[in-house]
C-alpha cells in the first residue's frame, strides 16, 4: 500500500467510524449531516493532511454549543424536522403554526444542547482499530514519518 493509498483508506475509515458515531449517540436524523462529511487530501511538500469538511452545524452537534437568542431561526427546517419526528402538534394548530412559535421560543431564548462527540471518537477509533492494519501493509515508515508520531485534526466546514 503506498502513501497515498493509505491515506485513501484512513480518509475512508474516518468517515465512515463519523457516521457510525453519529448513529451511536442518535444524532442521525435525516443524515444530511453524515452524507456531508468528507476529507480531501492535501499535500506540500513533504507535509500530508486530511482535511475534513462537513456541513457547519456538525461541529455544534460535536460540541453541544447551543444558538444563542436574539435572532429567529428558519421556520421551514422547524417544519421538517416535526413531520421526520412525527410530533404531535397541540391543539388547534397547524405545523407552520407550531414551526413558528418553536422559531419564536428559540427567539427568545436560544438552545442549549448537550455535546454528542462523533469527531474525536471516530478518530481515536480509527487509530486504535485501523493503524496497525496500515502500517502493516508496507508503508509503515513513510505513513511514520508523514504523520511525525501524531495525528492532528484541522477542521474545515463548508
Amino acid at each position: 500500500m503506498t502513501l497515498q493509498q493509505s491515506l485513501e483508506f484512513l480518509e475512508q475509515a474516518l468517515t465512515e467510524a463519523m457516521v457510525e458515531e453519529l448513529q451511536a449517540n442518535g444524532s442521525y436524523d435525516t443524515g444530511d449531516l453524515a452524507k456531508s462529511i468528507t476529507y480531501d487530501i492535501r499535500t506540500q511538500g513533504t507535509t500530508y493532511q486530511l482535511v475534513r469538511s462537513m456541513l457547519t452545524y456538525g461541529i455544534f452537534v460535536d460540541q453541544g454549543d447551543g444558538r444563542k437568542g436574539g435572532k429567529m431561526p428558519p421556520v421551514r427546517p422547524l417544519m421538517e424536522w416535526i413531520k421526520e419526528k412525527g410530533i404531535k402538534v397541540p391543539g388547534n394548530l397547524t405545523v407552520e403554526s407550531f414551526a413558528f412559535a418553536i422559531a419564536k421560543k428559540i427567539e427568545k431564548k436560544g438552545t442549549n444542547p448537550r455535546p454528542r462527540p462523533f469527531i474525536e471518537p471516530a478518530i481515536n477509533k480509527v487509530m486504535r482499530e485501523k493503524a496497525e492494519q496500515i502500517l502493516s501493509e508496507g508503508t509503515a515508515t513513510d505513513v511514520l514519518n508523514a504523520i511525525n508520531s501524531k495525528l492532528q485534526d484541522v477542521k474545515v466546514s463548508v
